[in-house]
């Protein structure tokens, strides 16, 4: 089944084919424009690589050191999201653009747009001053020389200056310095200075870290105008925050060293009273070595609980000095050091969040006050864990003292039998059992103060790159898209317009407008003249006017081929229609086919049938005839050149047109017209200002109601179908007048 055709659509299509210079014109632009958008925007690139994050390490495949200080609180750095918001923080990228003086930006003024340079500018930015001050400064050079530079002003050079040397600008002090690796270059050099803050900011927003899948390996990518650029900013990142990282991990084990070295001198004052004791007593007695074996066996009872005991009194201690330091207001943001063995108490998790709590806070208070929000939140915390740890140390006090009083108890049958040992060899024994406790309390605090010196002098990254960032790009401009979009926006632009411009428009323009319009006839158009004063229609005109009210006449014998009388009466809506035009052209082509045809001048009140046809208007005409003056054959005028036309002029103009077209005098002229004429062509006056063309209805075979394009209002034209014209008319039917033909065919005589 083939397509229903569309004339609305075809219409529109042909009204854009018929602007076609402005899609010539508006695409020229577009391409123009895309071009320069593709030269004029500074490429962008993008890089990508993967670093792993806080990477677990197991005994067997790590070295020596490495292995002794995984179990130290200061390797534990937090959880992966946290570590990513860390690397993304803006006050860990400020240090990176201040390392890399990334707010210092050159840049290469060429023909079309600023290329910045980075590394490969030819000139440094050495020093600015006042330094604090200067931001969104710049300063535009030319390199002249291996050793000068002129400041630009526009692209006018003012002072000449040499490298190393000071010169002011704009109230700065400046001084350059020559970058021997990169060539010189011919074009002038923006220096400009940014706010780093901001620079931070803008980094920090475009640097995007993404997990792979359950590893501790990030993805890192970065766009920049500059590859290196970005491929430093990434290693530059890893390197501040393993920088940042390994200075938290210092601090806490320099604070463990502190520590361990008190409770060290401590246990060798102690031990070095014990075995001087023990000196003093064998060289003032003599003790033997062999109590006997009931003796060692209640000795050994007696040496396992005074053991227990000293452990108790060494767990006592440390949570003695636990309470101590966690009650001392100058330690309340400290970090809480490692106090040795807490005899299996489960304080360790405690103290391992206190410590990642101070953790936070100072990260936070690097970038904010104390006041913050966020640090008044983690005060809290602090304090609530604080008490937690109290009450635990409480408890476990508490719980140490039952233990040695239940330890004591125990003993105390066994002190009984021992008393009855030599006195001498109970204190030795004693003695030396305080003494084997000391040396274990020596031996390990030596082996953490170790193996915490150990980790203070050893440098673990808890970041590092795995692989390293490379460039894929340019990502922008793609052409491609550019020069598809200017070729849209110059084919979619006058398309819009057009289109915009024919819904604008309210006046008949086109045949598919009447035939939308109004369910008449059509009986074709006639294309716009230079004026309607134009030479008529001969049987020698090829002109397209001239073809155009051929068809007319053709599709006219169509519509009268069942009428014996054919009387053509011509009107409009409003004057300058263009109906005593067509009216005139189509009485001459009628004529041309050997056809009698007279035209009958009938606008009374406002003629212009005579003076278009003979160049001026005869005394005598229709108005004489119906008055009774004058009889037919005086007033009937032969149209030169024509042998076959004749014409009726209006005559004097009556007081009473209405009247005179109504009388029977009328109806007289008519009949004797039809028996001496094969056509006649009546010009009636616009139906729109009086109604003289509807009196005409009985004598008339076929109505035209000529339609000027460009001039006649569609709702007008509705207007006149609903107020049932078409049933005033005699067989009405539709000539579309003064039509816009493509430019091609220019405008027509």
């Amino acid at each position: 089944m083939s397509a229903k055709y569309d004339p609305v659509s075809s219409n529109l299509v042909n009204k854009l084919l018929g602007y076609w210079y402005w899609y010539v014109l508006c695409l020229l632009f577009a391409i123009v424009g895309a071009w320069y958008k593709i030269v004029s925007t500074p490429p962008e690139w993008s890089i990508s690589g993967t670093i792993i994050v806080e990477e677990d390490k197991s005994n067997s495949g790590s070295l020596p050191e490495e292995a002794i200080i995984q179990g130290l609180p200061f390797r534990n750095r937090g959880s992966m999201d946290r570590q990513i918001q860390v690397l993304k923080s803006r006050s860990l990228m400020e240090k990176v653009v201040d390392s890399l003086d990334l707010h210092v930006i050159y840049l290469a003024n060429e023909r079309f747009m600023n290329r910045e340079l980075y590394d490969k500018s030819p000139v440094k930015l050495a020093q600015v001053s006042p330094a604090e001050s200067a931001v969104y400064v710049g300063v535009t050079i030319k390199q002249l020389s291996e050793e000068k530079f002129a400041v630009m002003d526009g692209d006018v050079e003012t002072d000449v200056y040499n490298f190393g040397v000071p010169f002011p600008y704009n109230g700065f002090t400046f001084i350059l310095e020559r970058n021997a690796v990169n060539p010189k270059l011919d074009v002038p050099i923006v220096i400009f200075l940014a706010d780093k803050v901001g620079i931070a900011a803008n980094y920090s927003g475009k640097l995007s870290f993404q997990k792979q899948a359950q590893s501790n390996v990030l993805s890192v990518a970065l766009k920049d105008n500059v590859p290196q650029k970005a491929k430093d900013v990434v290693y530059k990142l890893v390197e501040v925050y393993n920088v940042i990282a390994q200075e938290e991990k210092n601090l806490i084990a320099q604070r463990s060293l502190q520590f361990i070295d008190e409770r060290l001198s401590y246990l060798s004052s102690e031990l070095f009273q014990v075995e001087s004791s023990q000196a003093s007593i064998k060289t003032s007695t003599e003790v033997p070595t062999d109590v006997g074996t009931s003796a060692e066996r209640y000795l050994d009872k007696l040496s396992t609980t005074e053991e227990s005991v000293a452990e108790i009194k060494s767990v006592r201690t440390t949570l003695t000095n636990l309470q101590a330091f966690l009650s001392d207001a100058q330690n309340r943001y400290q970090y809480v050091p490692s106090f040795g063995d807490l005899g299996g108490i489960s304080l360790t998790s405690f103290i391992a969040d206190y410590n990642k709590i101070i953790s936070e806070r100072e990260n936070l208070l690097r970038t904010a006050t104390p006041e913050h929000p966020g640090a008044k939140q983690i005060e809290v915390k602090l304090n609530n864990l604080r008490n937690t740890i109290l009450q635990g140390t409480n408890l476990a006090m508490t719980d140490m003292d039952k233990k040695e009083a239940d330890l004591r108890a125990q003993a105390a049958p066994i002190q009984q039998k021992v008393s009855r040992l030599p006195f001498v060899d109970q204190q030795l024994t004693d003695i030396k059992r305080k003494i084997g406790v000391k040396d274990e309390l020596v031996l390990y605090m030596l082996q953490k103060r170790e193996e915490t010196a150990i980790g203070l002098a050893t440098t673990v990254e808890s970041t590092r790159i795995l692989d390293a960032p490379v460039s894929f790009g340019p990502i922008a401009p793609v052409k491609t898209q550019i020069l598809i979009v200017a070729i849209f926006l110059g084919l979619a632009l006058p398309s819009g317009v057009i289109f915009l411009m024919d819904k604008l428009n309210n006046k008949v323009n086109t045949r598919n407008d009447v035939k939308s319009l109004i369910s008449l006839p059509y009986l074709g158009e006639v294309a716009l003249a230079k004026n309607e004063r134009s030479k008529m229609v001969t049987a020698n005109s090829r002109s397209t006017v001239a073809e155009m009210f051929r068809q007319i006449r053709t599709s006219l014998d169509f519509l009268t081929a069942e009428k014996q009388e054919k009387v053509i009466l011509v009107t409009s809506q409003m004057s300058g229609d263009g109906k005593t035009f067509v009216s005139a052209n189509l009485g001459a082509v009628l004529a041309l086919t050997n056809k009698k045809t007279v035209l009958i001048e009938l606008d009374l009140r406002k003629p212009k049938l005579a003076q278009y046809i003979l160049g001026s208007d005869p005394s005598a005409g229709v108005t004489n005839f119906l008055v009774g003056e004058k009889k037919l054959e005086e007033i009937l005028l032969p149209v030169e050149k024509y042998s076959n036309l004749f014409l009726l002029s209006a005559g004097p103009t009556p007081p009473n047109p209405a009247e005179l077209l109504m009388g029977h005098r009328m109806r007289e002229l008519l009949e004797m017209l039809k028996k001496q004429f094969d056509y006649i062509v009546i010009d009636t006056p616009p139906i729109g200002l009086v109604a003289d063309a509807y009196l005409l209805k009985s004598h008339t075979s076929v109505s035209i109601f000529v339609v000027r394009a460009g001039k006649t209002k569609k709702e007008d034209l509705q207007e006149m179908k609903n107020s049932g014209f078409e049933e005033k008319l005699t067989s009405p039917a539709i000539v579309l007048n003064g039509v816009k033909m493509p430019k091609k065919y220019g405008y027509y005589e």
